[in-house]
Order: C-alpha cells, then sequence, then structure tokens
C-alpha cells in the first residue's frame, strides 16, 4: 500500500476540538465570551490540522473538516484573553497560526 506522499503524517498534525457557542453566551458589547461559561459550549467535534495553517486557510477549508453544509461566515475563532474569550479579528486570521490555538502536549523522555 503506498501511502499518499502530500498527506501529513498523523505526527505532524494536531487536533482542534470545534465547539458550537449558545448564543445567550456572549457580551456583544465586549464582543467576548466569559470562560465561566465553558461548560455550555456544544461540542461539534474535533479536527486534525497543520500546526502551520493560517486561521484564514482553515477558514477557506472549513468544508473539507466539517462538512460541506458549514458556512465558514459563520465561524469565529476565539483567544483567550484574561478570564474571556475574545473573537480573532479578521486581519489577524491571515497571521495567527494553529499552532497557537492547539492544546499543549507533554513530551515524555522514557528511559
Amino acid at each position: 500500500m503506498l501511502l499518499n506522499p502530500s498527506r501529513p503524517s498523523s505526527s505532524e498534525l494536531v487536533e482542534l476540538h470545534v465547539f458550537y457557542v449558545p448564543e445567550g453566551s456572549w457580551n456583544y458589547k465586549l464582543n467576548t465570551i466569559s470562560i465561566e461559561v465553558i461548560n455550555k459550549f456544544i461540542s461539534a467535534g474535533f479536527i486534525r490540522v497543520s500546526p502551520q495553517l493560517t486561521l484564514q486557510a482553515l477558514r477557506e477549508r472549513l468544508g473539507e473538516f466539517l462538512g460541506e453544509d458549514a458556512v465558514a461566515e459563520k465561524f469565529l475563532f476565539l483567544k483567550c484573553i484574561g478570564n474571556n474569550l475574545a473573537v480573532v479579528k479578521k486581519k489577524q486570521e491571515s497571521e495567527l497560526k494553529l499552532e497557537s490555538f492547539a492544546p499543549p502536549y507533554v513530551i515524555l523522555n522514557l528511559h
């Protein structure tokens, strides 16, 4: 069996958790969400992506990961600022890479 050389290996990918955020969770004045309401988020599942992709590139490919019904314009990227999650601005989407949004991983050195 031949492997697709253009497809990265699993070890080169990061898993991102995608959530639906209930509409009542938003602070529209500040365009933020308190981290206290994270437990109300609804999991949409995980996607495996290259950590080198920008948020903008992921937005352009969301249909590949979440199905063609996914409306990329309705998705917001959130980043933690203090005790809130704030919306990433559109101009930042072309600069920020997914590695900034990936969960931390522990590397164990077993002897």
